[in-house]
C-alpha cells in the first residue's frame, strides 16, 4: 500500500510503528512535478490540505488522513469517488485541560493578580480589602460544537460542577458523553445558537471552520451574551469576527477571552506577527495563546498511535477500523 505524506513533522517516529507492507513517501506539496506523480500510484495520502489539483492527480485515493483535527482545508469534492476522510484524534485532551484552565485563570483573575503581586501591589483577596474572584460551581457551560474537543471538555466540566449545552451539526446522532449534557441542538438553528449564547457564563469555540462558522460570533451574538460570561476560543479565529470580539472585550460587553486560535500566524518558525490586526494584547481581560492548547507530549503520543492505527488496519484489511 503505497501512501504519499505532504507531512513532515514526527515522520521519522511513525515510520518504525507502520506495517512492512506501507511504502511512505513524503512529499514537497509545492512541487508539482513530484506531488502530481506521487499521487497518481497514491491509495493514501496524508496531509493537512487537499485541493482540486491534487484530486486531480489522485487516481486511485481510497483514504484521506487529515493531519489535523479540523478539515477545512480538505476540499471534499475534488476526492475522488469513494474516497474516504478521516481526521486525527489526539488534541482533544489537553484542548479540555486548556479549557478548563482558561477559566478557572480568568474567574480567580490569576493574571492580573500575578502582575500586579510582582511590583508589589495586592489587588485581589482579604488584603485587598475583600475584592473577590468567581468559581466555575454552579455555572452554565455553552459548547459550540461537540466533537471530540467538546465532549472532553463537557467531561471536565461536569466534574467541576458546571452545567453543560451544546449545539452541534447532527444533535440527534448517537454520539459519546451527549448524557453529560442538558441540551443539544443544531449548529444551523440560528435560534439554538443565540439561545446557548444568551444562557452560557462561557461559551467554548470547538467546532470546524465552514461556511456555517465563518463569523458565527458578531456583534448581536456577543450582545446576547452575559456581561460577566467568557468566550473561550480553541477552533478557528474566523469563527470570531476579529473586530467585533475586539470591541466587546475593549468595551467590557462580556468579561473576558482566552484566545488561542488567532487571525494572522507566522508563515515560519521564530518569525514576529502580531496575531491580529486589532491590539488585544493591550487588553487585561485576554489572555492568548500561540495555537498552542493542544500540543503537549501526550497528544504527539495519541496522534502517532492514531495515525499507525489507521493506516496498519486500512494496509491489513483494506478498511478503517470500526472505531474511527
Amino acid at each position: 500500500m503505497k501512501v504519499v505524506s505532504f507531512v513532515e513533522h514526527w515522520i521519522d517516529e511513525l515510520r518504525p510503528r507502520l506495517d512492512p507492507a506501507i511504502s511512505l513517501v513524503v512529499v514537497d506539496r509545492q512541487d508539482a512535478n513530484a506531488r502530481d506523480r506521487e499521487l497518481a500510484g497514491a491509495d493514501v495520502v496524508f496531509t493537512y490540505v487537499f485541493d482540486a489539483a491534487m484530486g486531480r492527480a489522485s487516481r486511485k485515493l481510497r483514504l484521506l488522513l487529515c493531519a489535523a483535527a479540523g478539515t477545512e482545508n480538505i476540499d471534499r469534492s475534488a476526492l475522488p469517488e469513494g474516497a474516504r476522510v478521516i481526521n486525527s484524534e489526539g488534541p482533544e485532551v489537553p484542548m479540555a485541560e486548556y479549557v478548563i484552565g482558561m477559566m478557572v485563570a480568568l474567574r480567580q483573575n490569576v493574571f492580573r493578580a500575578d502582575r500586579a503581586l510582582r511590583e508589589g501591589r495586592w489587588v485581589q483577596g482579604f488584603t485587598a480589602g475583600g475584592a473577590f474572584g468567581d468559581e466555575l460551581f454552579g455555572s452554565n457551560l455553552g459548547l459550540v460544537g461537540f466533537g471530540r474537543a467538546g465532549q472532553q471538555s463537557a467531561k471536565r466540566a461536569h466534574a467541576f460542577g458546571m452545567t453543560c449545552r451544546g449545539v452541534t451539526m447532527q444533535p440527534n446522532a448517537p454520539r459519546p458523553l451527549v448524557e453529560l449534557l442538558e441540551g443539544l441542538e443544531a449548529l444551523s438553528d440560528p435560534a439554538a445558537v443565540d439561545r446557548l449564547f444568551g444562557w452560557a457564563d462561557a461559551v467554548v469555540l470547538c467546532c470546524e471552520l465552514s461556511g456555517l462558522t465563518r463569523g458565527l460570533v458578531d456583534r448581536r451574538r456577543l450582545n446576547l451574551m452575559k456581561p460577566t460570561a467568557l468566550l473561550i476560543n480553541v477552533a478557528r479565529g474566523a469563527i470570531a469576527s476579529e473586530q467585533d470580539l475586539f470591541e466587546a472585550l475593549r468595551d467590557r460587553r462580556i468579561a473576558g477571552a482566552a484566545i488561542d486560535a488567532w487571525y494572522a500566524y507566522p508563515e515560519k518558525a521564530g518569525e514576529t506577527v502580531q496575531p491580529s490586526a486589532y491590539p488585544f494584547q493591550a487588553l487585561d481581560n485576554v489572555i492568548m495563546t500561540p495555537h498552542s492548547s493542544a500540543w503537549t507530549i501526550g497528544h504527539k503520543l495519541r496522534k502517532l498511535a492514531f495515525w499507525s492505527r489507521v493506516l496498519n488496519g486500512f494496509a491489513r484489511s483494506g478498511n478503517v477500523p470500526e472505531e474511527m
